[in-house]
């Protein structure tokens, strides 16, 4: 059986990495896998929740993303100059990957796995192999997680293709989300995001540079791209042309689901990752979805954002319009 690999890139280190072979999808004796990457806040685990009711799919959660944290734990253990919410965030992330709470999770007693095995080399290593009776693998993750661990991908023929979301809108709901994270009780104006997170995970414009460096290593020439807001705005159509593009057969029931969340226990993942993310409300929305909902909100103005994000939104901004334009677009 010969394996594809497909990358999804998800917005909202150089290592060589060996060109892989491009071939097509639609042979009934090919295994598809599709990689999910993303930031953050770019409704990436509800889009995966959507796509492991794909007829034959595996889905894993944030194989790559696990080992980072642990890198970037370990780091923050050992940094004498971590600011206060550094170290509240740091002490509330541990605190849920080792809590007895795991033992009585609603999640567990399914096919996620413990999360401290999640070492870039055992995730390189799981992901090559076969999922047996399955026809398509999808893997979300972000795209910091690998652009510097290239070497850490699973060697077989990939493609990628991505999901982008305006920065406005990204950093404006992951604010909000660092805000809850660390309990803060002041003014939401005065609030301001911690150095590390800019330095750990918004230092460059990690999703835009992945892209880049796919298309200028000829694994992909021209890798798709959706922006998360048409996929909430007219999920029939820009599902419908994402999965036909990969070779993956489209039906109109894909776009509403089961919301039960019964369906995340036959994910492969971090158990502790998982408890962990439904717990501080980072993933329990995506966990209870049954469907895209448009999105409603108007898209804030330059004016009202807050100075900690004005920074990174400029850093990001000329990479997401970039990939904007290359899109696929709603009729």
């Amino acid at each position: 059986m010969q394996f594809n690999v497909i990358f999804l890139c998800l917005i909202d280190h150089t290592t060589t990495h060996e060109t892989l072979t491009i071939t097509s999808l639609t042979d009934s004796d090919k295994q598809t896998r599709v990689f999910l990457w993303f930031s953050t806040r770019a409704i990436s685990t509800c889009f995966l929740k959507c796509l492991s009711f794909v007829e034959g799919a595996q889905v894993w959660h944030e194989p790559y993303q696990i080992a980072y944290n642990l890198g970037i734990t370990q780091a923050w253990a050992e940094d004498p100059n971590l600011s206060k919410d550094a170290e509240h965030a740091r002490d509330v992330y541990k605190g849920g990957l080792t809590s007895k709470e795991i033992e009585t999770s609603a999640l567990s007693g399914g096919r996620l796995m413990p999360a401290g095995k999640f070492t870039y080399p055992w995730v390189k290593s799981a992901l090559e192999e076969e999922e047996l009776n399955k026809k398509y693998i999808f893997i979300k993750d972000s795209a910091y997680s690998i652009l510097y661990h290239m070497e850490s991908l699973p060697e077989v023929p990939s493609r990628h293709t991505f999901i982008i979301r305006h920065p406005f809108r990204t950093l404006t709901s992951y604010r909000k989300f660092m805000m809850k994270l660390v309990d803060y009780q002041g003014d939401p104006k005065e609030y301001r995001l911690w150095p590390e997170l800019e330095r750990d995970f918004y230092k460059e414009d990690y999703v835009y540079n992945l892209w880049q460096k796919v298309k200028e290593s000829g694994i992909e020439s021209d890798p798709i791209i959706i922006d998360s807001e048409d996929l909430m705005n007219y999920p029939e159509q820009i599902l419908k042309q994402y999965l036909e593009a990969l070779g993956i057969p489209y039906r109109d029931s894909y776009v509403e689901w089961d919301e039960s969340e019964e369906s995340i226990k036959n994910w492969k993942g971090g158990l502790e990752w998982l408890h962990f993310g439904k717990k501080v409300s980072l993933f329990d929305k995506a966990f209870r979805s049954s469907c895209f909902l448009p999105k409603m909100h108007v898209m804030p103005k330059r004016e009202e954002l807050t100075p900690d994000i004005t920074g990174i939104i400029d850093r990001l901004m000329p990479g997401y319009e970039q990939m904007y334009e290359q899109r696929l677009k709603p009729e």
